[in-house]
């Protein structure tokens, strides 16, 4: 199963996301549950990282993604990074409603 933990903030935008584990929905290199929740949180990094221009620390390695965003004054690159994430959150949901059994997502909240 892959787990998609994401910690929110008090004013609930994602802090933090770390994706672990394989869906086993079907086998190595034709898993689409595996494939779809790596192009999402893939996709959102690089944008991250090259749409809303942030300096933030991640790792990807086989079966792990993290990455951690940085707070920023620049209102341009806070409009552009939360609009990746609230998309990659949406699609991340969407996958866990139709394919319950290969993927979780745990949200928690910043105290």
């Amino acid at each position: 199963m892959i787990t998609v933990n994401i910690l929110m903030t008090a004013g609930d935008r994602v802090k933090e996301l770390k994706v672990t584990g394989h869906a086993d929905f079907s086998e190595h290199g034709s898993d689409i549950v595996c494939s779809a929740v790596s192009a999402l949180t893939q996709t959102a990094l690089l944008g991250l990282v090259e749409i809303a221009e942030l300096d933030l620390k991640y790792c990807i390695k086989e079966g792990f993604l993290s990455f951690s965003i940085p707070d920023t004054d620049e209102l341009d690159k806070k409009l552009k990074a939360c609009a990746i994430i609230d998309t990659m959150v949406m699609g991340l949901k969407n996958i866990e409603e139709n394919y319950s059994p290969y993927i979780r997502l745990i949200v928690k909240k910043e105290v």
